[in-house]
């Protein structure tokens, strides 16, 4: 005899509930055996009905909490809430989706962490016939197995009394009862009180789970991610520092740009220490790749819908037309590059090397040899006239200079010697004092608000000077930004500096040289709130940078990476930290605790200006 299934009884169940005594059916009334009526059973096909039931509850629901495997119970420490799916539900549920159970006045917001099979009956399909069975012919019912869900309660929704119609969340200290409906969250309200994202700011992407966006009932259906970028909770979190790190290929640059064009807007202004007076930032951005000028063009991929959802969900798209582009004047070099913004030249004048002896100590000096730098940069800029580079390795290169430090026990003769070797660099002479403006007589044009300011740097083929250029832009910001009577071009301009293959510039510390800069950054960094300067890092190995500057930094956001060092560093959750090496191109963890709960986001798939 064939087994009734669960799906029959049901649904004569609610048969019943509209028939008469009179009406249903028995073995004297139909006049049939008992292999017929199986067969008139298994031919059934209950209706599925998406209306809301006589209780409110749609058919939608994933399920029901159950207390019949494990003992329903909420502590201090944790919770153990299991959920029964139903099977027209199963293929719905993902480890990761947000769901609700209702309260009846307030709403648990949870997330489901864990999905279990159970046999229903007492067989054991764990042998050789069966097994060969099921692979000739499965026919194996969902009805024969119980799916259970296991939520982990993130928060409690509810209407405060005071603002009626405001949502706010408090910790989940509410246990909810035994055969109440499992929902889909389908209110974006909810969604973001929920994960307490901001309902406004810097747009980011959308929110997602295992790469499928999570989709709602309004117009239109996604949820936007938003990084704060008011005054309401403190300081904008831009100035807490980001950081972006993926492994190559992984869409960093695409990102970057979406997320950087954000903050170029006319009503985007920010404060500064001292003042009320509110200005829009400027945008550095260190280009070792000729990427990021094209900010100064439209993406001409972007259509009418595309515009629609950007403009509903408040997402700057579009050129930068205030876009620079600042070439370094370099001996038998020059920039071809693709920028078609105003490129304005400049050249790094020696005298900037007086506070910052590094940009000429190569990394690999001894303590001894970066301490006789010091001491001889101190006593060539003592000398009146002009301070050049040449002038400089006159200095040096001079027998007489060398025996008189060296006779005097200033300096010992292989320490002296070494520091020669090492300064004399052709590389050197091909950037100090080239023809064309000192950058430091341009800062005005450099850190104008509203400006995107971009310096391009890979039509130079020595390494060394590439990083020569960007150790002085950035020593340029940090001293005017941290010295009372810095120059007012820097010092009164809210500055976000995005920085390219950051590890390559503030590295774990390795000698004399590393020390100083990361030492003068990480001062920059803790007091970016108060001066306006925020670092937005990007790098595919964050595990090389420093952690005195790591660890200022508030909102990161990781793309995939394979590397398990570069992993470990993150320091994100175990539940997010086994999805990192799956994630796809614009696949993204956001871990920004002054923001919101950890998540998952999905950026845009359009660039919002060109990106080739």
């Amino acid at each position: 005899m064939k087994r009734m299934r669960d799906e029959d009884i049901l649904s004569f169940a609610s048969k019943g509930e509209e028939k008469t005594k009179s009406e249903s059916y028995s073995a004297e009334s139909t006049g049939l055996d008992n292999s017929e009526k199986d067969d008139l059973f298994e031919e059934f096909e209950p209706e599925i009905s998406a209306s809301p039931k006589e209780n409110g509850v749609s058919d939608d629901a994933f399920g029901i909490i159950t207390t019949g495997i494990d003992p329903l119970e909420i502590t201090e420490a944790g919770a153990r809430i299991t959920g029964y799916i139903t099977t027209s539900q199963r293929r719905k549920v993902r480890l990761g989706k947000y769901a609700i159970v209702p309260y009846g006045d307030e709403d648990l917001f949870a997330r489901i962490w864990k999905l279990q099979y159970l046999q229903e009956f007492a067989v054991d399909d764990a042998t050789e016939i069966h097994s060969r069975r099921m692979l000739q012919s499965n026919t194996t019912e969902e009805v024969d197995y119980k799916f259970l869900a296991y939520l982990d309660p993130i928060c409690i929704l509810y209407e405060s009394n005071d603002k009626e119609g405001v949502l706010s969340r408090r910790m989940s200290d509410r246990i909810p009862r035994p055969n109440t409906p499992i929902l889909p969250v389908t209110d974006k309200k909810k969604i973001q009180t929920g994960l307490n994202i901001p309902e406004e700011g810097i747009f980011m992407g959308h929110l997602s789970v295992g790469g499928e966006l999570v989709k709602t009932h309004a117009v239109p259906p996604t949820v936007p991610y938003y990084l704060r970028n008011d005054y309401s909770m403190g300081d904008p979190l831009i100035f807490r520092h980001m950081l972006v790190c993926g492994s190559t290929g992984t869409g960093k640059t695409f990102l970057t740009k979406n997320i950087l064009r954000q903050f170029i807007s006319e009503n985007n202004r920010y404060k500064l220490r001292g003042s009320e007076e509110r200005k829009n930032p400027c945008l550095v951005i260190m280009d070792p790749q000729d990427e990021y000028s094209q900010l100064f063009e439209d993406n001409p991929e972007i259509t009418e819908s595309d515009e629609f959802t950007f403009e509903v969900e408040d997402v700057n798209f579009g050129a930068c037309r205030n876009t620079k582009t600042f070439v370094s004047k370099v001996n038998g070099e020059a920039y071809t590059g693709r920028s078609r913004a105003e490129q304005i030249e400049f050249t790094i004048p020696f005298e900037m090397v007086k506070n910052n002896s590094w940009l000429i100590a190569p990394v690999g000096m001894t303590e001894l040899q970066y301490v006789g730098v010091d001491l001889l940069l101190e006593d060539y800029f003592k000398k009146p006239g002009q301070h050049t580079y040449s002038g400089f390795m006159d200095f040096i290169d001079n027998d007489v200079t060398r025996d008189l430090y060296v006779e005097s026990g200033k300096i010992h003769e292989s320490s002296y010697d070494g520091i020669v070797r090492r300064v004399k660099n052709r590389a050197l002479a091909r950037v100090f004092d080239q023809p064309a403006r000192p950058i430091s007589e341009i800062l005005g044009q450099i850190f104008k608000p509203g400006q995107v300011s971009v310096f391009p740097t890979e039509y130079i083929t020595n390494s060394r000077i590439r990083d020569i250029i960007t150790l002085t832009l950035m020593s340029t910001i940090v001293d005017n930004k941290l010295n009372t009577s810095g120059e007012a071009a820097v010092k009164e301009t809210p500055i976000i500096l995005g920085l390219d293959e950051a590890h390559r510039y503030l590295a774990k510390a390795g000698g004399e040289h590393s020390r100083r800069l990361i030492s003068k950054f990480a001062d920059a960094a803790r007091q970016g709130r108060k001066e306006g300067l925020g670092l937005f890092l990007i790098t595919q190995d964050p595990q090389d940078i420093d952690d005195t500057i790591f660890k200022q930094i508030n909102t990161r956001v990781i793309l995939n990476l394979s590397n398990d060092a570069a992993i470990s560093t993150m320091k994100v959750k175990k539940e997010f930290e086994k999805r990192i090496p799956y994630l796809k191109k614009g696949q993204m963890i956001v871990q920004s605790p002054d923001n919101s709960d950890m998540v998952e986001i999905m950026g845009l798939s359009r660039c919002v200006v060109k990106h080739v």
